[in-house]
């Protein structure tokens, strides 16, 4: 077995993937200025106490407690706060977010919500504050004394500070950006994207609809219009394929794929594959090997 090394009693992967930057009263101002080069990083800025300034891609605002400003990780920004400042500066590497919200019921909200700029302040801000200082204060004391547990616990705080953008986020979209989100083409592709995420797990056609805030009929009416088939087509396509690419290039037992994929039941995988491929898996791998081998070699092996 393999062990990560650690840093500071976290593997180096988390160690590494996320910062915190806890700031109170000093004697003079502090600033930051954060350039994404070959290393994306999100930030986020919670300033509890007094003032500050921000600016990005020629934005220029002034900020006055409490705020919570969230810049994702494409963006290059300044950040300044005064000497009697309070708050914290979080920054995070992109793909460890990315898979931090990944397994999330709302992840695709979660991810749309974390790849644009956000500032939250003032009344909107306030009723929350003190859940999201709470989870920045547990992340900052983590890396800086970290415990049994420890990765677990940062990943799950940061996931509930994503939440609570999201939230706080949408309580500012407008009905025209509400409606984008939920009608025609953006309306599927949001669908794609999540049963990019989710077709292994055997979620309905009801559980999606839920996700995306539709209804299943609407669902249903708008993936006939744009991919000329139902949602539940698109879904068992999707796992298909999958099966497919599975079955060609591991040496695993077909059970064994089958569960890979969400089929708790043997069986009913074989019904599954042998309804839309007119074979059982076992017989399309040999065939499909079978095939391979007459072939011979294939020149894009070679060295």
């Amino acid at each position: 077995m393999t062990v990560l090394p650690a840093l500071n009693g976290l593997p180096v992967g988390i160690a590494l993937a996320v910062r915190a930057e806890p700031f109170s009263a000093a004697l003079a101002a502090r600033s930051w200025s954060i350039r994404q080069k070959a290393e994306r990083r999100a930030h986020l800025l919670l300033l509890q106490s007094d003032r500050g300034r921000a600016s990005w891609q020629g934005t220029e605002i002034a900020l006055a407690a409490p705020t919570l400003l969230w810049l994702p990780g494409n963006v290059d920004a300044s950040v300044e706060v005064s000497a009697g400042a309070q708050g914290f500066l979080l920054s995070m590497d992109d793909d460890f977010l990315i898979k931090i919200v990944a397994g999330n019921a709302e992840a695709l909200h979660l991810r749309r919500t974390t790849e644009r700029v956000a500032l939250i302040a003032g009344e909107t801000l306030a009723p929350h504050l003190d859940a999201v200082a709470h989870s920045c204060r547990a992340i900052a004391a983590e890396l800086r004394s970290p415990g049994y547990g420890g990765a677990t616990l940062i990943s799950s705080h940061l996931l509930l500070l994503c939440l609570q953008l999201l939230r706080l986020s949408a309580s500012h979209d407008g009905p025209h950006e509400m409606a984008a989100r939920g009608g025609g083409p953006a309306l599927v592709g949001n669908f794609l994207q999540m049963v990019e995420l989710h077709y292994r797990d055997g979620w309905a056609v009801t559980h999606y609809a839920k996700a995306l805030g539709v209804t299943s009929d609407k669902l249903h009416a708008h993936c006939q219009r744009e991919k000329s088939c139902g949602p539940r087509a698109i879904i068992h396509e999707r796992l298909l394929r999958e099966a497919c690419t599975r079955l060609q290039q591991l040496d695993l037992p077909v059970e064994q794929i089958g569960y890979g994929l969400g089929f708790r039941d043997p069986a009913y995988f074989n019904r599954f594959f042998r309804k839309y491929r007119g074979a059982s898996p076992g017989n399309y791998r040999r065939q499909i090997r079978l095939e391979h081998a007459r072939s011979g070699p294939s020149y894009a092996a070679w060295p």
